[in-house]
């Protein structure tokens, strides 16, 4: 009987060095900085203090400016399909803008992208629902 209860003390007193060790007095040298992954990863616009991390961010920002640039240029196509739109094949021109522009929204171009899906989606809302009524009264 005695037996068991010098194991649950040996290990309750494990334990209990274990956790001392494992996790120090904050304000101390031997504090590990656990959380700074997940810090990092939750903080994404906040400047990290390791220098290859700041190379990686770096490299990030360097393809969001590319992808960046991509979505401006789809963005002013997909306006001019837009525009042209309301000229020349409303519909099949009028669908592309809006498709065009979604893809350039979502690339970064947002106001383009918006502006785009706008005048096409209105474009062909014109063509098939309104055009039709006019048709249909006269």
């Amino acid at each position: 009987m005695g037996n068991y209860e010098d194991d649950y003390k040996k290990l309750l007193d494990e334990r209990d060095r274990s956790a001392r060790t494992s996790h120090p007095v904050v304000g101390t040298d031997r504090l590990p900085d656990v959380n700074e992954e997940m810090a990092a990863d939750f903080a994404v616009s906040s400047p990290v203090v390791h220098s290859e991390r700041r190379e990686d961010r770096y490299v990030e920002r360097s393809e969001r400016t590319d992808a960046r640039s991509g979505g401006f240029a789809l963005g002013w196509v997909s306006l001019v399909f837009a525009i042209a739109s309301w000229f020349i094949w409303p519909v099949l021109m009028g669908a592309t803008a809006a498709v065009l522009g979604f893809i350039a929204y979502r690339q970064g171009a947002r106001g383009l992208g918006g502006w785009s899906m706008a005048i096409g989606l209105i474009a062909l809302a014109l063509n098939l629902i309104i055009v039709p009524f006019y048709y249909a009264i006269t």
